[in-house]
């Protein structure tokens, strides 16, 4: 009997780290996936933060590789379109909502709310 593996490699994925606390910054990686063993997984790709300044998010200048685990439970793995070019996405903030987009046909929602109201 075969199994199947959620994540391949070569599959394109948008991590976010579970905000814990209310003050908590939220965390964003989108990598490629390189490896996949019980649950833990290998990605490279871009780190994005927040700039308290400016109050945008911006993407590290440098890839990095990271190992995550599936099974952590501090983690929301969204799986991207195959063909979508990491090296140029980024995250637009807007008054109401905040986009992952490659500036091109790719675009995903990341906001939390979809009102001001909350």
């Amino acid at each position: 009997m075969s199994t199947i593996s959620l994540l391949e490699p070569g599959a394109r994925v948008l991590v976010v780290h579970r905000r814990l606390f209310e003050r908590d910054d939220n965390r964003l990686f989108v990598g490629e996936v390189e490896a996949m063993n019980d649950g833990v997984f290998r990605t490279t790709g871009y780190t994005f933060v927040r700039d308290t300044l400016g109050g945008t998010i911006r993407r590290k200048s440098d890839p990095r590789t990271k190992l995550l685990s599936l099974t952590s439970g501090t983690l929301i793995v969204y799986v991207l379109p195959a063909e979508l070019d990491l090296s140029r996405v980024e995250i637009q903030c807007e008054e109401t909502e905040v986009w992952l987009t490659d500036g091109n046909d790719f675009s995903m929602n990341l906001s939390e709310w979809t009102h001001r109201s909350h």
